[in-house]
């Protein structure tokens, strides 16, 4: 086996250095320095991190951290909800009762004594739940040009959306940006993004917001529960704020991955209905000197146009101007395979991606509601065959499925690496469910795909702080059964202790060698470098004494004693075993020996059963 991997990883080298797996949800875009990713890790710290109100949190807030809501994974969407209220006096114009502390509801305060409530004024309530922020800084960095051009050229004369043209929060003096962020677009970048949330959703106000909402507009109740003097949020000791923080860990978070890429017969068919008039795939991001090469010049595939439309019945009538209540931004598409609820409100909530998407009460008619411009595409998939309907379900399935996961659980793990072995071949579509596995798209699962597969794989049963399959692929390890799982994982020879004082130890792992066609590895380590090796084998133990603290386990006369092997440069040695074959089961007890230049040093004695079919 060890041959195999070495000669495996020669052929594989050239096509791995082509082929890089997409991140999964929640990590860092590829590419960042190791300064930028330190920023990375140390936001996420903070998102995660539970604002006291000894800090400023409150005195009125929604929750306490930004991963209180968003969690699926951390950065991700969440099932959390705020409340939006307003009055609509049924003649097209709305108030968002700001005196009275709207739109937004802070449910949670510090103190029961300026707690909000919906005030009595209010006859319009919605619900929205928490969007992603997964690749938020990608985002941002499409330029305004091109999002607003769909605006003047709409794709077909079913849509009409318009780009909310929004103020940064830290460049009050303009100029404007389209907005892109937020279920109005109301927000066009993320530093703009955590500012607000800090301040409206925790309750921490912030250099770009550095004031605390006074409860239900009660600026006495605000005096009487506001301890901590605004702006709350202060410079660290590296002059850096907590929204500067949690924009670090926003910006560098990679975009969903989607699995297969490209190619899936049901994107065709999402095109071919309309769905994708708003839900445009790709963008290139800007080629601006002034950006992290990471997030600079990338293609990209969001699935949205960031512009508002006319939802008709299903939107959610709070007005946020110029925005009306009838209009919503298009959601992001990237990551919908994980996200459970759905809709701006949340009101397509449980079952499977499929019952969400295609049941009676689901996206598809939602979108076919009165008055919603995204009806004569909703009409049309509800033409099209069943076949058809799940084809396009199946591509959404791809919107957020990291590469290898068979499963589709999100881990890399074992389930995933046996399910890679039994597909290996081909020829595959992009339609296949092999698919999942074949990276560079090249219609078959191999080996290239496989060294692709050892760069993210995510378990470690040794703890050596290298993943399994890497290790296999490296040599590091032994897998004489070829199953691409470190023989010291699985089935080991039972060790009877003795040896000796020395750093010598004997193992022999793999399979059950009493069975058919089974493998070990017989492996030695902790010898001197390129020292000889002796094997003594017996048929039973009788340890004894035969230094002042060396112990000899196999019962003399010996079986055999094999002279001939010698250590590697690392003081190691390997070597296949095969089991089962025929014979008649027999345990037999072997126990290897060095020479330190001194004296023997002995290793650890096992007892090997072996033969049986």
């Amino acid at each position: 086996m060890r041959t195999f991997a070495i000669g495996f990883v020669l052929a594989s080298s050239a096509s791995l250095a082509a082929q890089v797996a997409q991140p999964k949800m929640g990590a860092p875009v590829a590419g960042l320095t190791p300064t930028q990713r330190a920023r990375f890790d140390a936001g996420r710290v903070d998102f995660l991190r539970v604002v006291q109100p000894a800090e400023g949190r409150g005195p009125i807030f929604n929750q306490t951290s930004c991963a209180s809501c968003h969690n699926n994974p951390v950065g991700g969407a969440g099932s959390q909800f705020v409340t939006r209220f307003g009055f609509t006096d049924g003649k097209g114009n709305f108030d968002p009762l700001a005196a009275l502390g709207g739109s937004l509801l802070q449910a949670q305060a510090i103190n029961v004594a300026c707690q909000e409530v919906i005030p009595a004024a209010a006859n319009t309530t919605a619900l929205r739940v928490t969007p992603s922020a997964l690749g938020m800084g990608l985002v941002e960095a499409i330029p305004d040009a091109v999002i607003a051009a769909r605006e003047t050229n709409p794709p077909s004369a079913n849509v009409s959306g318009r780009a909310h043209w929004v103020t940064p929060l830290e460049t009050p003096s303009g100029p404007q940006r389209v907005g892109r962020f937020g279920w109005k677009a109301q927000v066009a970048t993320t530093l703009t993004f955590s500012g607000d949330a800090a301040q409206n959703e925790i309750g921490l106000s912030n250099r770009l917001v550095p004031f605390d909402n006074a409860p239900n507009g009660n600026a006495a109740l605000l005096a009487a529960w506001d301890t901590v003097a605004d702006p709350e949020d202060g410079p660290d000791v590296n002059g850096q704020h907590y929204i500067d923080r949690i924009t670090d860990f926003q910006r560098y978070l990679a975009a969903p991955p989607q699995t297969p890429k490209s190619g899936l017969d049901g994107e065709a068919i999402f095109t071919a209905v309309g769905c994708a008039d708003c839900h445009v795939a790709a963008y290139t991001t800007a080629n601006d000197p002034a950006l992290e090469p990471a997030l600079r010049n990338k293609v990209i595939k969001p699935y949205s146009d960031f512009l508002v439309h006319d939802m008709g019945t299903a939107a959610d009538f709070i007005e946020h101007a110029p925005v009306t209540g009838n209009e919503l931004r298009t959601p992001s598409l990237w990551g919908v395979r994980n996200r459970d609820p759905l809709w701006h409100d949340g009101r397509v909530v449980g079952g499977t991606l499929q019952s969400r998407i295609l049941g009676s009460n689901g996206i598809i008619a939602l979108h076919g509601a009165f008055g919603s411009e995204a009806a004569p595409s909703a009409n049309a998939f509800n033409a099209l065959s069943a076949g058809d309907k799940q084809k396009v379900v199946a591509f959404l399935d791809s919107l957020g499925r990291a590469e290898f996961d068979w499963d589709g659980n999100n881990a890399l793990d074992l389930a995933d690496l046996n399910a890679f072995r039994v597909n290996m071949g081909g020829p595959f579509t992009a339609n296949s469910p092999q698919a999942v596995f074949d990276v560079n798209q090249d219609g078959y699962v191999n080996y290239t795909d496989l060294t692709v597969f050892a760069t993210v794989y995510e378990v470690d049963c040794n703890n050596n702080g290298t993943n399994d399959l890497a290790d296999v692929l490296n040599g590091t390890v032994g897998d004489a059964n070829a199953d691409l799982v470190p023989d010291e994982c699985q089935f080991c020879q039972p060790s009877l202790g003795f040896g000796g004082a020395g750093s010598l130890a004997l193992s022999m792992c793999g399979d059950d060698l009493t069975t058919a066609n089974s493998r070990g590895t017989f492996q030695v380590s902790g010898g001197p470098a390129n020292g000889p090796l002796l094997v003594a084998i017996g048929v039973s133990a009788n340890p004894y004494l035969i230094t002042a603290t060396e112990y000899l386990v196999p019962l003399e006369p010996l079986a055999a004693l094999v002279d001939y092997f010698v250590l590697d440069a690392n003081g190691r040695f390997r070597l296949t075993i095969q089991g089962g074959g025929g014979l008649p089961v027999h345990t037999w007890v072997f126990q290897a020996a060095t020479f330190t230049g001194t004296a023997f040093d002995l290793s650890n004695a096992l007892a090997v059963s072996v033969g049986g079919f």
